[in-house]
């Protein structure tokens, strides 16, 4: 997963990858900014992608600080939102690298994701430079414990109604073990790209390292549509989920 990667993404980037901004169906992650927000406070985006999240947050922060190091990206992100609150800068987080700015707000949104264990610490570094004293993060992660979710879903479809959106145990057993580069290491293939998704203590403990203190910690849930084919409607209880923490410095 290298930049050139990410910039081959800047045309497509909401068909590739799920964002969160857009499938947040209760509402989580706008309702923690909202809450945030107000005036003289300043966020950074740190890892904004083509700047999905930029119009809320410019809607609840008197200035935004729009962060990626894939130029397309951040090109893109220019096009899509021209508030004269937003700038935008280029840094490789994944150095580690002490940023050139403090804000009272981080988000983070499913940017901590790089399979290479160093460059996530590296992201968690460089956010936690640029958190003022008392500075509250939002970080958005995938959720390792959801793909086991889906795929016992899956078998539960096949299960009660014979559906062929459903799998059969060995089906699923197969299928998960081709998705599932790494167990130990929470590597997932997503469009045969490997991708880190996260386990909830873990997590925990990568913040805790950063000295970043947990708030909060709780389920983005998106629609099932993001995840099978002509969902039964009959399907209930959880549905699949990132996880999101609030922390601070």
């Amino acid at each position: 997963m290298d930049r050139n990667y990410w910039d081959s993404l800047g045309d497509c980037y909401e068909e590739n990858l799920l964002e969160i901004a857009r499938e947040d169906r209760a509402g989580a992650l706008s309702e923690e900014l909202s809450a945030l927000g107000g005036p003289g406070i300043r966020v950074a985006d740190l890892g904004c992608g083509p700047g999905s999240l930029l119009s809320l947050l410019a809607r609840h922060f008197e200035e935004v600080i729009a962060v990626d190091y894939a130029k397309q990206l951040l090109d893109r992100a220019r096009q899509r939102c021209r508030s004269r609150k937003i700038s935008y800068a280029c840094h490789d987080l994944s150095r580690g690298t002490k940023l050139p700015f403090q804000v009272e707000v981080i988000c983070c949104i499913n940017a901590l994701i790089d399979p290479d264990r160093s460059k996530r610490r590296g992201m968690l570094r460089s956010l936690r430079s640029a958190l003022r004293e008392q500075g509250v993060a939002i970080i958005v992660v995938p959720a390792f414990e959801s793909v086991f979710h889906v795929y016992h879903t899956l078998r539960s479809i096949r299960e009660r109604s014979r559906a062929p959106e459903g799998l059969s145990a060995e089906e699923a057993e197969r299928l998960l073990r081709g998705e599932v580069h790494s167990f130990s290491d929470g590597i997932v293939r997503v469009g045969g790209v490997p991708t880190k998704y996260w386990l909830r203590e873990e997590l925990m403990a990568a913040l805790a390292e950063q000295d970043l203190r947990l708030r909060r910690i709780r389920r983005v849930e998106y629609p099932w549509s993001e995840e099978i084919e002509n969902p039964p409607r009959w399907l209930e209880g959880a549905r699949p989920w990132d996880w999101l923490v609030v922390c601070e410095g």
